[in-house]
């Protein structure tokens, strides 16, 4: 299925590869890109107004959504909990027995990365909840620990879950405002089932526009490939619980560019290589993504492994 407006990139990687290029680039001067372990995170991303002397762009999300939590019972499973407000649940086409979609639905997740060699090199915790919902579609607001705040619209068609448009990533500690305008994308995020062999991809063009605190704006290309099958059905224990998954992996490329008098100048290329379980009634209950660096001159190379990112729910309440 195709879609005009799909879900999202690398989701915070991409973000912080960006974010670590306008930090560079205010002084002026071109950069390579962030080191390799500043790669981290997974999750929705960002839509605002278009760049000033760029391409219009598209919009970016992550295959695993972020979320709020319930606590868990002494046997270790997940409690409801009497906090999350019931609210209306989507129906017709946002209907997705692996993703619920109803309003006051949240999950948390705990983000940890390490070096290759298991060296610990971030970490970070995030809520993602969903605010509104409807047949054609559902709103998800996420806040993270390192401060960045991001507002996604979704799409639904038939049970395929896509990301429409993503509102402005701010982030109040780096005091450093991202914002990506939809110009081009292709398929979408969660499909509708996982039976073993489906398969799915993304292709999303985008540009964005990032504001440092002095005022200084840099232009930014994200250009993002995602192709995914459903492999098959796993158990996945967690402090949180224990669940019955359905698995999902996917080879992800996003090449970050910077757009300089109206050249695209390509800065860094990451290469992951990501598998994602699902857990019916519940949606994303764990995701571990293998990322690799590539020189952006040469498409061909073979990736250099910079990072490990597993990311983990820590708590849910769906009203399901």
């Amino acid at each position: 299925m195709k879609h005009p407006i799909s879900r999202s990139f690398a989701g915070i990687a991409s973000f912080m590869l960006v974010v670590s290029m306008a930090c560079n680039l205010s002084s002026g001067s071109p950069t390579s890109g962030p080191q390799p372990t500043s790669v981290t995170g997974t999750g929705p991303s960002t839509l605002g107004a278009p760049a000033t002397d760029t391409p219009q762009a598209a919009s970016t999300a992550q295959v695993a959504s972020t979320p709020q939590v319930a606590p868990t019972t002494t046997a270790g499973n997940p409690a409801p909990t009497a906090s999350a407000p019931a609210g209306a649940s989507a129906g017709g086409g946002c209907a997705n027995a692996y993703y619920p979609v109803a309003s006051g639905d949240s999950w948390s997740y705990a983000s940890n990365t390490t070096t290759p060699d298991g060296t610990p090199a971030s970490s970070y915790t995030y809520t993602t909840t969903i605010t509104a919902v409807s047949d054609k579609g559902f709103t998800t607001s996420t806040q993270a620990s390192t401060g960045a705040d991001t507002t996604v619209g979704w799409n639904c068609q038939g049970g395929n879950l896509a990301v429409l448009d993503v509102g402005g990533v701010t982030s109040t500690t780096s005091k450093i405002k991202l914002n990506f305008n939809a110009v081009s994308a292709d398929g979408y995020n969660i499909p509708a089932t996982f039976d073993t062999g489906t398969t799915w991809s993304e292709t999303i063009t985008a540009t964005a526009t990032i504001t440092a605190s002095a005022g200084r704006t840099v232009n930014s290309q994200i250009a993002s490939q995602s192709n995914c099958t459903a492999a098959g059905a796993e158990k996945i224990s967690l402090p949180v619980g224990n669940f019955d998954t359905v698995k999902a992996t996917c080879i992800k490329t996003v090449v970050v560019s910077v757009v300089v008098q109206g050249k695209v100048m390509p800065v860094s290329t990451i290469q992951e290589s990501v598998t994602d379980w699902y857990a019916k009634s519940v949606g994303l209950v764990k995701s571990v993504a293998m990322i690799g660096t590539v020189d952006p001159t040469n498409s061909q190379a073979t990736p250099t492994p910079s990072a490990i990112q597993t990311v983990e729910l820590s708590r849910y309440s769906t009203n399901h």
